[in-house]
């Protein structure tokens, strides 16, 4: 098995590198990387209903879209992310258990009891440590997750706290758990020494892409993984409401990230200009500059 370990901390980079070795090679690989202070939600996923939107905007969150399913979760520096590509298995292409050995001896080398649980998760002590997902690629299949090594854990709780009842639709929803880094259960852990024992236990050395292939992943992460439309405008159809607003009841239905339909209870000039225009913080402010609204209204709107 191939080791590549990213070059750079950019999470657009390294969703298009799964994307791209997905799609390019047939050799078993494992991609390890550690993204920048990111929420990544799962394909299928309402991005605004499945985080805090103003602690993320006003704390200077990326956010992203990844190709697998799942729910949504927190990248930072503190956070080493495990990819493995390898043929797809005839009748149970995706197989968890099977990779998840891998990382189960990882950590049980470096003192943490780590067990299987559920259908894609790894727990210690009672906690998760660990979330996995998959995709499949005509013969090939990503099984991929995340190992908490000492990430900002109530960075982590605030950007994916949420509040019940505003947002009506058909995508999948997180599974919210009790998680802990690994460094709780042996404090000498770190995404070094993890890079390092993934080596030992498969035995291969850790290297990186070529230029030509960084040139292919740089123009994918542009064309797609950076791309509004792939991680606002890929969220399923949804409805926006709020009951208790300066201006009355709001009501907003939005389709492939734009407002296709708006209600506002006691301010209806506004309904026709919002039309069209797209469900996010910089689209929204610019409106609400426009109408003179105090910086603090616009956070009505989500």
């Amino acid at each position: 098995m191939r080791i590549i370990v990213s070059p750079t901390h950019d999470p657009y980079f390294n969703l298009a590198a799964e994307e791209y070795l997905l799609r390019n090679y047939k050799e078993e690989v494992l991609y390890l990387y550690v993204n920048q202070p990111t929420v990544v939600v799962g394909k299928h996923q309402n991005l605004l209903s499945e985080i805090n939107y103003r602690f993320v905007v006003e704390q200077d969150i990326a956010l992203a879209r990844r190709i697998t399913g799942g729910g949504a979760v927190f990248h930072d520096q503190g956070n080493l992310n495990y990819a493995f590509f390898a043929a797809a298995e005839t009748g149970a292409q995706i197989n968890f258990p099977k990779y998840l050995n891998r990382v189960i001896q990882v950590l049980q080398r470096l003192g943490i009891n780590a067990v299987f649980e559920g259908k894609n998760n790894l727990r210690t002590e009672g906690y998760k440590i660990s979330g996995n997902a998959g995709h499949v690629f005509k013969t090939i299949a990503l099984h991929h997750g995340t190992l908490l090594v000492n990430a900002n854990l109530q960075m982590l709780s605030a950007c994916l706290k949420t509040e019940e009842g505003r947002y009506t639709d058909r995508a999948v929803k997180s599974v919210r758990a009790h998680v802990t880094n690994l460094s709780q259960f042996n404090p000498d852990i770190t995404i070094e020494t993890l890079i390092r024992t993934f080596c030992e236990i498969i035995q291969s050395e850790a290297n990186t892409f070529s230029a030509p292939e960084t040139a292919a992943i740089e123009q994918l992460a542009d064309e797609k993984f950076r791309s509004w439309n792939w991680i606002w405008g890929y969220s399923p159809p949804y409805t926006f409401e709020r009951s208790a607003t300066p201006w009355g009841k709001l009501k907003l239905s939005v389709e492939k990230g734009l407002i296709v339909d708006a209600s506002i209870e006691y301010n209806s000039r506004w309904q026709d200009q919002l039309l069209g225009m797209p469900h996010d913080y910089p689209s929204l402010s610019i409106f609400a500059q426009r109408q003179g609204l105090p910086p603090e209204e616009i956070w009505w709107f989500f």
